[in-house]
């Protein structure tokens, strides 16, 4: 039996024999027109069952597509979960705080009206101060 070399073959055998006396390879001649013969059957099946081809290599994509993608949709699920369950926890104790910030922000917001007043007060006192300062001089 001959060496093949990088042990090529195609449908008709081995492509090359190197079993010459000098080692060097010589192509082993295949019929070709057998395999136009097949190509142009080949050809015309794929033509004219050119939609279903294509309609199945869609199909295959997107089951391969869907198989590839499915563990990191259940990632993503159970992320959604897990954030939403985080979420839901802190806000009862969102409404706890917000009362008591409520409150809280009640008593300061009392506390700069009051400090506003007094402000107010004193400017008031101020002005009536000059004005009876004014009305003083005129007096005199």
């Amino acid at each position: 039996m001959s060496v093949l070399a990088y042990n090529l073959t195609n449908k008709s055998g081995p492509i090359m024999d190197i079993d010459t006396p000098d080692n060097t390879p010589t192509p082993i001649p295949n019929d070709t027109n057998i395999e136009s013969i097949d190509n142009d059957a080949m050809y015309s099946t794929i033509l004219t069952r050119e939609d279903e081809i294509i309609q199945y290599i869609k199909d295959k994509a997107t089951k391969e597509t869907l198989k590839s993608l499915a563990p990191l949709l259940e990632k993503l699920e159970e992320a959604v979960k897990q954030q939403q369950a985080t979420i839901s926890a802190p806000s009862a104790n969102v409404l706890n705080t917000a009362v008591l910030n409520y409150e809280d922000q009640l008593k300061n917001l009392q506390e700069i009206s009051k400090e506003k007043i007094k402000a107010k007060e004193l400017k008031v006192a101020e002005r009536l101060n000059k004005l009876q300062a004014r009305i003083a001089s005129i007096r005199k």
